[in-house]
């Protein structure tokens, strides 16, 4: 999950819960405090009934200021006990789902208090000084006002509680947005930086002071990147430029050689070789000094709509110059009408390498038998297999092969440095394409180069 999704998460939870358990304070203490007022109104109640009772020449007048001064209580009901001092056989009322210790209660404390189903209980005993008996009053109520107040307060409390988390949750995004909005901005610019734009840098904006030093970092990161980048450019640009000559020579001199001996000398095949190893190193200098070119100059000039069975037919070409044995079938079955289906923005010389080590690599680990090459156009992708029939790349190891210097195990036989597919795959991905490998150890190996199809507007 994203840090500004986890920031938004993280405040908007705690915030919530926060305000969850003060909505709760607030709404047990306030139940809480109607409570005790209502079981208060029920004992004033039972205090006046025990009045009247133990003094009945004033009932009257007490029943008088209970009905004039006290709220009147829904469903109340009195049951009056008259109980003899000491006397612990006393018939408390079958009615009431009321235990006898609540009664015990009153009898030994004064007052006991109980609510169930809705209904509140009040007993309040008073003792009779004056007289025979005591007297035990239990009053019963219903608080019709108190849980339509409870309800009311229960739904204003949900209410409040929901909006206030619904402006916490839109606050914090909005901050978040303030607060995370420029990295995203730096993360997309890094992104957009490759080995075409290389100069481009982060521009300063006004914002918090540890997101500009995160921008002096990244801009000083990307110095010292380029920096290195250049080195390394150069120093494969004067090496290409230093091998370019004398492979010339070297070519030359062979070839003349070969013209001045006669047919069937003992030293034709060893020229032979050496013309040969010498157009493939020439192949690889010259791409590498293309691509170093291509990727210095940090914009693609060279780079044209152009048909990729064109392309199949220099590497042909390329690859016939470096050994006429070779043997390569395109199958071309699959064209179609429409021509611009098989157009790809490239780099010609760079394509062209890509897909000659490809076919080479082919040759190679099949011991030179036959590699077949189909063309299969699609409206948005243009697919060319490269399939041969060698000793094929064992399963636990295909992971792998796009990694630089990395051979598989069954490749001792086999000359090579491990960069011709990684070279190629790098060369796809400058072209926004792919390479996808589907091989069987000891039964051969189907590279798939993808490509995206030009199109007729796009600009090179």
């Amino acid at each position: 999950m994203k840090l500004q999704y986890s920031f938004i998460l993280i405040f908007t939870g705690l915030m919530a819960l926060l305000l969850l358990g003060i909505n709760l304070v607030m709404y047990s203490m306030s139940s809480g405090y109607r409570e005790h007022e209502f079981f208060m109104s029920m004992e004033n109640s039972a205090t006046i009934v025990a009045s009247a009772v133990l003094q009945q020449e004033k009932a009257e007048d007490f029943y008088a200021i209970r009905n004039n001064i006290l709220q009147h209580l829904e469903d109340e009901e009195e049951y009056i006990l008259r109980i003899k001092p000491g006397s612990n056989d006393i018939q408390f009322p079958k009615e009431l789902p009321l235990d006898e210790s609540f009664y015990r209660q009153a009898i030994k404390e004064g007052k006991a208090r109980h609510y169930e189903g809705g209904i509140y209980y009040v007993a309040l005993f008073t003792n009779n000084d004056g007289g025979e008996d005591d007297i035990l009053v239990i009053s019963t109520a219903r608080d019709a006002e108190g849980d339509a107040y409870r309800k009311r307060l229960r739904t204003t409390l949900a209410v409040t509680y929901l909006g206030a988390v619904l402006t916490m949750g839109l606050t914090s995004l909005f901050f978040s947005r303030k607060i995370f909005g420029q990295m995203v901005k730096i993360i997309q610019k890094v992104n957009s930086i490759n080995v075409f734009n290389l100069n481009d840098r982060l521009e300063k904006e006004q914002s918090l002071e540890e997101i500009s030093e995160l921008q002096d970092t990244l801009n000083e990161m990307l110095n010292r990147i380029e920096a290195a980048f250049k080195a390394q450019q150069d120093y494969v640009s004067n090496t290409s430029h230093s091998l370019r000559t004398p492979l010339t020579i070297i070519a030359g001199e062979a070839e003349l050689a070969l013209r001045s001996i006669e047919k069937g000398h003992k030293a034709e095949y060893s020229l032979q070789m050496i013309m040969q190893e010498t157009e493939k190193l020439k192949h690889t200098v010259n791409t590498l000094l293309e691509l170093v070119k291509e990727i210095g100059s940090g914009r693609k000039d060279s780079w044209k709509v152009t048909r990729l069975d064109e392309v199949l037919s220099s590497v042909v070409h390329t690859i016939s110059k470096m050994d006429e044995s070779f043997k390569m079938r395109i199958d071309y079955s699959d064209l179609p009408d429409n021509d611009s289906m098989l157009c790809v923005s490239a780099n010609e010389h760079l394509l062209d390498l890509a897909l000659s080590n490809i076919i080479l690599n082919g040759f190679k680990y099949s011991g030179n038998k036959e590699v077949k090459v189909k063309l299969t156009p699609g409206t948005d992708f243009i697919k060319v297999e490269v399939t041969d029939y060698g000793i094929g790349i064992p399963k636990a190891e295909q992971e792998l092969i796009f990694t630089p210097y990395f051979r598989a195990s069954n490749t001792e036989g086999f000359e090579g440095f491990g960069i011709g597919l990684p070279l190629a795959l790098e060369i796809m991905r400058m072209h926004n394409g792919d390479i996808q490998v589907n091989s069987r150890e000891g039964k051969g190996t189907t590279v798939q180069v993808i490509l995206p199809v030009a199109k007729p507007a796009q600009e090179v």
